[in-house]
């Protein structure tokens, strides 16, 4: 015999929901909103820029020489818009313990606002200076091997690369580090948080050092590369964010397989395909063959492509900030590129980007039809460009991330 007490047992329920971890968005206070009154109707900022002119000798008799001068137009278009919606039933809404229709609005707007750092993290791209492991005696082109040792010369040397554009020594100087590299630097520093001074916490503002603002930020643009030059074998694998790829003889049902075919080259064609489009099955064929990946899967490649070079793929990302990838490839050729792996972190001056926001989020409620419950629209639309004089603000700091 047993005592049966469940019935009289209460349980209780918090006052709220449990916390949500969302990355600390950055672009605010990097990004510049200067033209956003100008452009609140239309779609389109120009913003010309003029040719250089040089300077010549007079000739003996006081002639000059004329030189000819042009201006180039560049544009800033509103061409980004993003949602991010729900539903929700009248009877779950009334009748929850929480405020759920809040909870999720506030979530989608985070989501949004982290996308558009994601994307001004990403201008990264058209620094006109760069920074790589041959600064440090390394390969040209490879990231840099962060050391406690290199980490204080990052800064100095990012600032010379700055003046050598002539660069306004004035203007306030700003860095976006990665998790990796805030805690190079402060090992470097014999673990004194304190040495990058005042910690406001605004925006991912974590100090100074060097002479720069620094931010930190969980959502830097990263790239790499994968070397497949011999054909998979059966079970071979490949992992992009805790999304699993399969290769397989016989493609099968499983999600995420993809069907070894003729060449190594045509592998790679189909693997690119299954990353861009990881929510689409091919059907089996020579040279072809996906299964598509769970939903689960398919947001962890969201912001992720892939483009193909033949024996070889390049993997882009944008938002995510250092990207987890492995392979169980049986040919040891193969794999994942040494020094390839590089998250690119932005080192640089005033506020290199312009970024026009038409409409910021908002939860917005449409009524479903044939539903008693309503649809949570959340939804933004912006432009974002980096015009040729915030080209020269920017270098691109390239850090290995293979070891991590």
């Amino acid at each position: 015999m047993s005592n049966s007490l469940d019935a009289s047992i209460k349980e209780v329920w918090s006052m709220d929901y449990q916390e949500s971890f969302d990355k600390v968005n950055v672009f605010e206070s990097i990004a510049n909103f200067r033209y956003e009154a100008d452009l609140k109707t239309g779609d389109t900022l120009n913003r010309p820029y003029i040719s250089e002119v040089s300077v010549n000798t007079l000739g003996a008799e006081g002639s000059y020489t004329r030189q000819d001068i042009t201006t180039t137009n560049e544009t800033l278009t509103v061409d980004q818009e993003k949602e991010a919606t729900f539903y929700l039933k009248d009877i779950d809404a009334f009748q929850s313990h929480y405020p759920t229709r809040e909870r999720f609005a506030k979530q989608c707007g985070i989501k949004l606002a982290n996308r558009i750092d994601g994307d001004v993290l990403g201008e990264v791209v058209n620094a006109d200076s760069t920074m790589d492991d041959s600064i440090f005696g390394g390969t040209s082109g490879n990231g840099i091997n962060l050391t406690t040792s290199n980490v204080l010369r990052v800064f100095s040397i990012a600032n010379r690369k700055l003046r050598e554009l002539d660069n306004d020594p004035s203007e306030r100087k700003f860095a976006t580090l990665s998790p990796y590299f805030e805690q190079v630097l402060i090992d470097s520093l014999g673990g004194r948080e304190d040495a990058l001074g005042e910690r406001t916490g605004i925006n991912g503002h974590i100090g100074r050092y060097g002479g720069f603002e620094l931010f930190s930020s969980n959502a830097s643009y990263w790239t790499g590369t994968l070397a497949i030059a011999a054909n998979p074998s059966d079970g071979d694998t490949v992992v992009i964010n805790g999304a699993t790829f399969t290769f397989k003889s016989t493609l099968g049902t499983t999600a995420g397989n993809v069907h070894i075919t003729s060449s190594a080259a045509n592998t790679v064609d189909s693997l690119v395909a299954a990353i861009n489009t990881p929510g689409t099955t091919v059907a089996s064929a020579t040279d072809a063959g996906f299964v598509a990946l769970s939903s689960a899967d398919q947001k962890k490649l969201q912001d992720v492509t892939a483009t193909d070079a033949t024996t070889s793929l390049t993997l882009v990302s944008e938002g995510h900030g250092h990207l987890a990838v492995s392979e169980t490839f049986t040919d040891t050729d193969d794999g994942w590129t040494t020094g390839l792996e590089i998250e690119h972190l932005i080192f640089g001056q005033g506020r290199p980007s312009d970024i026009i926001v038409q409409k910021y989020p908002n939860m917005m409620t449409k009524d479903r039809s044939g539903y008693i419950g309503q649809d949570i629209v959340n939804y933004i639309v912006y432009g974002l460009k980096t015009f040729d004089d915030g080209d020269k603000k920017m270098v691109d700091v390239k850090i290995d991330t293979q070891s991590l």
